[in-house]
């Protein structure tokens, strides 16, 4: 999902006519959380950078332990959705000279701001990439959470029992980017639960899936693996998606599979008894009708259950099977 920039001018009239209280000491607002999206890379980074990230301050160079030049190393001084326990926005609206940041004047009310509902709405890496400012048929090259790695984790990891919204299982949910964030360090995957867990050898308790689930495809593990190592960032991403070439069982429609179904529908307790695990799984399935009415939802739940398929998706699946299905 795109973030929106916000201006803040129109945030803070908000908070005048709802007449929300600010703390003439601590410089701190109580704010709402239905705002649109604060944007990190617009918004808060020019804030840390000019204010904060200063030669022989927070730049790297000097004795401090936070660093705020980049999101990798100011999420290190964040709680995400807890301004109050994050010590970047505590020192920003200290009055006490040592503690204070900047140290020789406060932030300004909008900066604070700006920081504070940042941090309350997930303090995430969002880039304010808008569609509008792309060039017709933009794809994102590098791996995208919502295209590339979120189907994957629905698919294998966010099923009955385990880690959807309703189970939950030790506390992880992995229905969408800010509910993935929890188990994911930005720039360490060795750190992060997330890469830990899907990494683990088949004879560990913690494996996810866990076994006799088929591990996640190696492709989807090293597209985690890049995705956090660049700050995990919920960017936009563009779909790759072409209805005018032939479409190829193999290299269109089973990578899809693979990412978005296979989860739910391998060879272990298949969902709905429906397997897809390879060709013929997928040619019976669309040979009975079955597969379309799914994407479709027609008199069926809609499939993928998170985020179905675009229309364009659902067109390669059409033609193909228009086509007879073909082993190509």
């Amino acid at each position: 999902m795109r973030a929106q920039a916000v201006n803040i001018s129109n945030v803070i009239l908000w908070i005048a006519s709802v007449s929300v209280l600010f703390s003439s000491c601590r410089h701190e607002a109580v704010l709402d959380q239905n705002l649109p999206e604060i944007c990190f890379e617009r918004e808060v980074l020019p804030i840390f950078r000019t204010s904060c990230s200063i030669t022989g301050c927070h730049d790297g160079t000097g004795e401090s332990d936070y660093v705020f030049s980049n999101f990798i190393d100011i999420s290190h001084s964040v709680v995400p959705g807890k301004p109050g326990e994050s010590p970047a926005y505590k020192a920003v609206i200290s009055t006490f000279g040592e503690e204070r940041m900047p140290p020789d004047q406060p932030l300004s009310l909008e900066n604070r701001t700006i920081i504070r509902l940042w941090i309350l709405q997930g303090a995430k890496p969002t880039s304010c990439q808008d569609p509008s400012e792309q060039p017709p048929g933009y794809v994102n090259p590098r791996a995208c959470f919502q295209r590339d790695i979120l189907p994957s984790l629905v698919s294998g990891c966010a099923t009955t029992g385990c880690h959807d919204a309703i189970t939950h299982e030790e506390g992880y949910t992995f229905v969408s980017y800010s509910t993935t964030m929890h188990a994911v360090t930005p720039g360490n995957a060795g750190e992060s639960k997330l890469y830990k867990v899907i990494t683990q050898p088949d004879n560990e308790d913690d494996r996810m899936p866990p076994p006799p689930l088929p591990r996640l495809p190696s492709a989807v593990i090293d597209s985690i693996a890049a995705w956090i190592g660049y700050g995990a960032p919920d960017e936009f991403c563009g779909e790759v998606c072409d209805t005018i070439n032939t479409v190829t069982f193999s290299g269109t429609l089973w990578p899809v599979i693979q990412t978005s179904c296979l989860g739910c529908h391998g060879a272990t307790n298949p969902g709905g008894s429906v397997r897809l695990t390879n060709y013929s799984d997928v040619a019976a399935v669309a040979a009975s009708g079955v597969l379309m009415n799914a994407l479709k939802g027609n008199g069926v739940p809609k499939m993928p259950p998170a985020g179905s398929f675009s229309v364009c998706r659902i067109r390669q699946f059409a033609l193909w099977i228009d086509n007879g299905y073909p082993n190509n």
